[in-house]
């Protein structure tokens, strides 16, 4: 069990790897990036949950850290623990963090171990895109890449999933 909080969410259904679940709405503190390797997202969201926010209040870290997969660019994410689940959290202190509130959803994911690489999100990607295709599910968003270990965390035992918003059958 991990020591951190993780975004509530009830599975629907199971097939393997892949599930099919339903998010309660939560907030988010973002920032954008140019690409998936970068880490300084990471660091100025880190620097918001340690302090950097308009009630200079310490923010526990939580599970996953997203990234949302847009075309020209990505997000980095940290979910906001379950208290700020009706109200938002403090206000950030670096202006290219932004807080967003994710309403409500229905989302299909593909889990996976091992490190991230671009291979490895197109793959899973595909895979995922393959079984909702089969199950005439339709897709509503970019993907996402959730993350749930620390980078200490040897490969074997990562937890990694490819999510993507679906139609609410």
């Amino acid at each position: 069990m991990s020591k951190y909080e993780t975004a509530a969410y009830k599975v629907l259904e199971k097939d393997g790897k892949f599930e099919i679940r339903s998010y309660e709405s939560y907030y988010t503190a973002a920032t954008t990036e140019s690409n998936i390797k970068e880490v300084s997202g990471f660091n100025k969201i880190f620097d918001y949950i340690n302090g950097n926010n308009s009630n200079k209040e310490k923010i526990s870290m939580t599970t996953p850290v997203i990234n949302e997969l847009k075309p020209g660019g990505v997000t980095t994410e940290f979910v906001m623990p379950s208290k700020y689940a009706k109200d938002p959290p403090p206000e950030p202190g670096n202006p290219e963090i932004k807080i967003k509130k994710i309403e409500k959803k229905t989302c299909a994911c593909v889990t996976f171990s091992g490190l991230v690489s671009d291979s490895k999100i197109q793959e899973y990607q595909m895979k995922l895109k393959k079984w909702l295709q089969a199950k005439n599910i339709r897709m509503l968003s970019s993907f996402r890449l959730a993350r749930y270990n620390p980078p200490y965390m040897p490969p074997t035992f990562r937890r990694n999933e490819i999510l993507i918003d679906v139609e609410n059958s």
